[in-house]
């Protein structure tokens, strides 16, 4: 079955949705799919590209600036011949807020080849979302299948006008052959000059719904506990600037580091190296991140956001603290950090819920599964 994944985000890209299209789509070609990844080409990348086995057209045209979304006449048209010379089976549009994505889909109903679109997202709100939302729903109403990624994102595609019986809740998976057990964290302690003392991380995208001044805060705070801690935050975006005023207004520069955008595999050895890993979240809807330190083995400290409470069970594999509390994130990190006992709990059942739940072989299944079944009803 040849697939197209089409998104504005892939790898190298941060955040989660270049991460499930890229765990998705090696996965599925393991199963003996033949996904083909059609995204937007940065500056200085080729048109044609391979990832992991997995090939990837990279289309040119203007690209918005920060929003990293495809706007010009002249890509879509490229995507529409993509999709109608490419010999697919079935088109997925990747992400809601992909403007590559949701064209797609439109491309697909005019070439008449079924089509599923993934809602990685939960609502927000405002006057210009309302604007936003308009293609969008556009979009989810000619695709033959919605895939969320958790039961708050179905709720959020419900909220739009989806069907439920057209929404399917297929999670994410975790990549275990980079993010496990066996990974050492003790070069990145190194380079971090973090010998014996306790390390507290992150790994986010630096943008306000993601909460890292929240992080930041609450750090401050760990630090009138456990005076020897050290903070670790890894990933770019627009709060890079603000973060850095914050860290040192806050006086904890020798305690704080921003590390930038790392490699999968550093994020992994990151985790390793961490005694906890904290996700301060806004709003998720779902948290591939948690997963992935998870399965590392590292203990996690989230915030009660939909997605995250689908993944976490407070006190048994992580601790879930109220959004925007800096004070309760604190006192979470803490707990961890002086409790090895709490801590060792909580390691040991993360990676036993990662193991029986979420695999990206177990995702590509219920999602080829899918896409036969897209396909049976088109015909």
């Amino acid at each position: 079955m040849r697939v197209a994944m089409v998104t504005d985000e892939f790898i190298p890209d941060m955040g989660g949705a270049p991460l499930y299209v890229a765990g998705l789509s090696t996965a599925l070609a393991k199963l003996g799919a033949e996904p083909v990844v059609i995204t937007h080409a940065h500056a200085g990348q080729p048109k044609e590209d391979e990832f992991e086995g997995v090939e990837v057209k990279r289309l040119k045209g203007f690209v918005m600036p920060r929003l990293d979304r495809a706007i010009s006449a002249g890509l879509a048209r490229r995507l529409h011949e993509c999709i109608k010379f490419g010999g697919f089976d079935v088109v997925h549009g990747q992400d809601i807020y992909s403007s590559m994505a949701l064209l797609s889909i439109h491309s697909a109903r005019k070439r008449k080849i079924p089509s599923v679109l993934t809602c990685h997202s939960v609502h927000k709100s405002g006057g210009i979302w309302r604007l936003i939302y308009r293609p969008i729903v556009s979009a989810m109403k000619h695709a033959n299948r919605v895939i969320a990624v958790s039961g708050a994102a179905k709720g959020f595609c419900a909220a739009l006008g989806v069907p439920d019986d057209r929404i399917e809740v297929i999670s994410n998976g975790v990549d275990l052959s980079i993010f496990n057990t066996d990974v050492d964290g003790s070069a990145m302690r190194t380079k971090l000059s973090v010998k014996q003392g306790p390390l507290v991380a992150t790994a986010i995208r630096l943008v306000k719904r993601k909460g890292p001044e929240h992080l930041v805060n609450a750090f401050s705070k760990v630090l009138k506990a456990v005076p020897n801690a050290k903070l670790a935050i890894a990933g770019g975006g627009t709060e890079a600037a603000n973060l850095r005023a914050q860290i040192k207004k806050l006086g904890v520069e020798r305690s704080a580091f921003m590390l930038g955008k790392l490699q999968r595999e550093q994020v992994a050895e990151l985790m390793a190296a961490a005694d906890v890993f904290v996700l301060p979240s806004l709003f998720e809807s779902f948290g591939l991140v948690l997963l992935e330190a998870m399965a590392v083995g590292t203990p996690v400290v989230c915030t009660q956001t939909q997605g995250a409470l689908e993944i976490v069970k407070n006190g048994e594999d992580g601790l879930v603290v109220p959004p925007g509390d800096d004070d309760a994130l604190a006192d979470a990190i803490v707990r961890v950090l002086s409790d090895r006992r709490l801590a060792g709990h909580l390691g040991t059942n993360g990676q036993k819920t990662v193991r029986e739940k979420f695999s990206w072989e177990k995702t590509a299944e219920k999602t080829l599964a899918l896409y036969k079944t897209v396909c049976e009803e088109h015909e």
